[in-house]
């Protein structure tokens, strides 16, 4: 059951991503992620932030003209792997996990649409997501 919920709101935040006509067509878009949090999402989703490494893969693979950034820097062994425009996009670091934490200040100079994460369902990162949710609107 537990997965059966990960892969829907897995399904749905793609979607969201990749801008689906059904629902954009929707006035008030509202996403309840696998920790049961209801999230509002804007109209148009154009500036999204990864929050974690699994995520930045996820979304470069998906909408990568949407990513605002990386969060770490890549070795130059992974950089042939990567398209030249994304390859360049600044490193602004991890709200999850340990290390390269992400400033906030930063974060919210960005601008950002919404934040995507993926990965671990436990109350603890449901809490960060909460934290972040709270200090970034």
């Amino acid at each position: 059951m537990r997965r059966r919920n990960l892969l829907i709101s897995f399904l749905a935040a793609v979607t969201a991503l990749a801008g689906s006509a059904s629902l954009a067509s929707v006035e008030q878009r509202v996403f309840t992620d696998a920790a049961g949090r209801k999230v509002a999402l804007p109209e148009k989703i154009t500036r999204v932030m990864a929050a974690g490494p699994p995520a930045s893969v996820l979304l470069y693979s998906v909408a990568p003209d949407r990513m605002v950034g990386w969060v770490r820097e890549f070795k130059d062994e992974e950089k042939a792997f990567i398209a030249a425009p994304y390859r360049d996009l600044p490193v602004h670091g991890r709200l999850t996990g340990k290390g390269d934490a992400a400033n906030m200040e930063a974060v919210l100079a960005m601008k950002l649409d919404i934040i995507f994460d993926v990965g671990t369902v436990n109350p603890t990162y449901a809490s960060l997501a909460d934290k972040v949710q709270e200090q970034t609107g």
